[in-house]
């Protein structure tokens, strides 16, 4: 009877605590049956859900542990003892500190201790159960499909407790409700988050200067299309989606649809290409350009689910496109068929284009040229290494030289002289490529350049025939008369013999160094043999030729300042600028004026000012300039002067051709011509030549020696042109500057405007003394030294030194440096 009234008592325990949690399941179930509880109300239900379940339980504490995202810490976030809430604060489990009650989380789903202190499921946890005095655990793990979120703890403070099953199976309900709660909110964050994420790209999809569209494959039919496509074909998205597209294939131009209609049957399949051009028709008629880039969206197995593109208008770019290639297309065919010969070359001097012309004037293949270095296939040997370096160099600084001639070795071995213009190629965004070049055969030109100087040449030698006749014979009259003394005079004690034998010898030397000069001016010679050398040398050398052509009634005064501007040149070339510039100058002068000024000096030109005068670079010159106070020039005429077969003298003497080939000359060497005159005042022309390795600095004029290397400055004044070159060119020889003229009116002007250290002037002159002119001088400048030239040996007060006529060169050299108290060679 006793056990059957213990079993009664405990049945009817059972059945009360049953409907007691039964009573306070119905609670709970209500309060999510009507909804599940929004994202501001899952912390109030999970807290309402904590007091009830510690109710039923009735338990003090009770609290809910969330996982982080890696499952590595579990945090208390609600905690409630004795009914009220507790903030949890930063209560954290490692899972590594509690490997087995998180084991026993994972799998069981209730972990129902009745001895938390010595479950070894929960003994991990002593500082905690020990800290609040807890004796049994009741955890019900927070479950959804694939995770494991957390756990509810139901916690008996104090002794130990056996937990009841229906105890067991409330809280397990309990541990559901909360995750299907959290669940719930997770879903509805996600949308919430997908709602956002596709409005955010919605709007940025919409933004775009493109339009996006996607076509259900399997169907066709238009599933998404972007607002921007009202651009294209005037309707508006809604209208596209609602038509389909199909109509978008109407408005594909007839000759592009075929192309684009194959493009998505390949797409069911493999291959597919990914971007195609073509063109639509707008219903106004106007043709647009679309760049269509679609991607095909599979699923596992590879069929084609959705077809998502791009559209873009590419109007712009693709005209431009089609007019660069018919540009290009008309420029090649109008290279192909014009008679000059064109070529293209890339960075590293490789062919890239020839025409047809430039293969027939070679007699080359295009495959044995294009690709291949050029200046190594088609130069002569000689010019091959310098030019490729020349282009490469410039190349690199972004230019290309204007125009050039160059020697092309033909297939046969034929040597041909081409001229080329130049163009610089580059990228569309400036970077140089390469240069392309229009090049025409100058080979028969030169020839009959070289034919027409050479024609000028004995036109020069004519001329020069009668001044040489004229000089030979005062050279065989002074020889004669100088014999006819010493037979006359043999018998006398008195006699300098020594006198007359160094004057036959001084004319003897005049006579040969004429002969000479005639000699090598009248040479045979194609040019083109470049040395180094200076305008002065040249000058002096040709000063024997030059008198003989202007003869004994013009005077032609030199003063001359570029010794120091070493170049090379062509010395024929040179010299027959300066012949024929100075025969021009002789026929405007004779009968109209008497002078004629050889002048030289250095003049540094920017590079703005070179081109403009037409010189192919900046920096030093070599300048010629050769004046005379003849009849001048008009305007009419000055602008035909350099006209070719254009001549002013009516008495059919002259080609014409003179400064037309002396300018072409001078352009050949990179330099340039230039003339000033005025009618009744004179000519004065003046050649430009580029100096390379001048010790002058740039933007100084080197017009003579400047601090200690100055010797001294020498003025020779004599009427006589015969004793004038007889001093004169020995001290140029030995390096002195030195500036002759014939009168004391031209001495005046330059003892006034030159630093002249030295003058040496005859006893009589064509408008004066020598001794007046002296004085004159020393009254301006008491410091200058004066020397005679007299047959007398007495020297006046205005004189510190006589020089006997004829003058010995050795005297002459000899008082001159004890005059200047040095020489250029010391």
């Amino acid at each position: 009877r006793v056990r059957e009234s213990e079993y009664r008592k405990r049945v009817g325990s059972d059945a009360e605590l049953g409907a007691k949690l039964h009573g306070y399941a119905q609670t709970i179930h209500q309060m999510f049956r009507r909804r599940p509880p929004t994202r501001g109300e899952l912390e109030a239900t999970m807290l309402r859900v904590a007091r009830l379940s510690a109710q039923a339980l009735s338990i003090r504490r009770t609290s809910i542990w969330r996982f982080d995202e890696d499952g590595a810490r579990l945090a208390c976030v609600l905690e409630l003892v004795d009914d009220e809430a507790v903030p949890p604060g930063d209560q954290v489990l490692s899972a590594e500190e509690c490997p087995a009650y998180v084991e026993a989380l994972s799998r069981e789903f209730a972990v129902a201790v009745s001895d938390a202190k010595n479950d070894p499921r929960t003994r991990e946890l002593l500082p905690y159960l020990r800290e609040h005095d807890v004796g049994a655990l009741l955890d019900i793990p927070i479950v959804i499909p694939g995770r494991l979120l957390g756990v509810v703890c139901h916690e008996h403070m104090g002794s130990t407790r056996a937990w009841h099953p229906r105890e067991i199976e409330f809280a397990s309900l309990v541990g559901q409700l909360i995750a299907l709660a959290l669940e719930a909110e997770r879903r509805a964050e996600a949308e919430r988050t997908a709602r956002g994420t596709e409005a955010k790209y919605k709007n940025l999809v919409e933004a775009l200067p493109v339009t996006v569209y996607s076509i259900d494959a399997r169907s066709g039919k238009l599933v998404y299309v972007s607002p921007r496509v009202e651009t294209l074909g005037g309707l508006t998205a809604a209208e596209w989606l609602e038509q389909g597209a199909g109509a978008w294939i109407q408005q594909i131009h007839p000759d592009d649809r075929e192309p684009v209609l194959e493009r998505f049957r390949i797409g069911t399949g493999r291959g597919f290409p990914e971007e195609i051009t073509y063109r639509i028709v707008l219903p106004d008629g106007s043709v647009r350009w679309v760049r269509d880039t679609c991607n095909v969206v599979r699923d596992v197995a590879g069929h084609a689910l959705v077809f998502q593109g791009v559209l873009l208008d590419v109007t712009a770019q693709t005209e431009a496109e089609l007019s660069r290639r018919e540009f290009e297309r008309r420029y090649r065919s109008l290279l192909e068929n014009v008679d000059l010969m064109a070529l293209s070359l890339d960075t590293q001097a490789r062919v890239t284009f020839v025409n047809e012309a430039y293969l027939r004037a070679t007699g080359m293949t295009a495959e044995e040229i294009v690709g291949r270095d050029w200046f190594e296939v088609s130069l002569a040997p000689e010019e091959a290494a310098p030019m490729r370096k020349t282009y490469l160099d410039n190349l690199q600084k972004g230019r290309v030289i204007p125009r050039f001639e160059f020697t092309v070795l033909t297939k046969k071995g034929e040597r041909r002289r081409f001229h080329s213009t130049n163009t610089l190629l580059r990228a569309t965004d400036g970077s140089p490529i390469g240069a392309s070049s229009l090049s025409i055969d100058v080979t028969d030109r030169r020839k009959l350049e070289h034919e027409i100087l050479m024609q000028t040449k004995l036109e020069s030698l004519g001329r020069l025939a009668a001044g040489v006749a004229h000089d030979f014979n005062n050279l065989i009259t002074v020889m004669h008369g100088q014999i006819e003394l010493l037979r006359r005079n043999t018998a006398r004690a008195s006699l300098d013999v020594g006198r007359h034998l160094d004057s036959i010898a001084e004319v003897l030397s005049q006579a040969t160094q004429l002969t000479r000069s005639l000699m090598t001016y009248g040479q045979h010679d194609e040019g083109g043999k470049a040395e180094e050398s200076t305008l002065d040398a040249l000058v002096r050398e040709s000063m024997p030729l030059l008198t003989a052509i202007t003869g004994d009634e013009l005077y032609v005064g030199t003063s001359l300042h570029s010794s120091e501007a070493v170049f090379s040149f062509d010395r024929t070339r040179l010299r027959q600028v300066l012949m024929n510039l100075v025969g021009n100058a002789a026929d405007a002068t004779l009968g109209h004026g008497h002078n004629i000024q050889i002048r030289t000096h250095v003049e540094y030109l920017d590079e703005h000012t070179a081109r403009k005068r037409g010189a192919k670079a900046g920096g030093e010159f070599a300048v010629l300039t050769v004046a005379d106070d003849g009849r001048g020039m008009d305007a009419a005429t000055l602008a035909q002067a350099f006209d070719p077969f254009f001549t002013t003298k009516s008495d059919g003497r002259g080609t014409g051709l003179g400064l037309a080939i002396t300018q072409s000359i001078v352009r050949q060497m990179g330099g340039f011509l230039s003339v000033e005159s005025k009618l009744g005042r004179g000519s004065t022309f003046r050649a430009f030549f580029p100096v390379k390795g001048t010790l002058r600095a740039s933007g100084q004029s080197v017009r003579r020696r400047t601090g200690g290397a100055r010797i001294g400055r020498i003025l020779v004044v004599d009427g006589r042109q015969g004793p004038r070159s007889a001093v004169t060119r020995p001290l140029m020889d030995r390096g002195y500057e030195v500036t002759d003229v014939p009168s004391t009116r031209m001495a005046a002007e330059i003892l006034a405007s030159d630093e002249i250290d030295l003058l040496i002037t005859a006893e009589q002159l064509p408008d004066g003394a020598g001794a007046v002119l002296a004085r004159s001088a020393r009254s301006v400048r008491p410091s200058l030294r004066v020397m005679l030239l007299a047959e007398s040996a007495e020297a006046g007060p205005s004189f510190d030194d006589v020089l006997r006529e004829p003058v010995r060169e050795d005297d002459l050299l000899r008082a001159v440096r004890a005059a200047l108290g040095s020489s250029p060679g010391d």
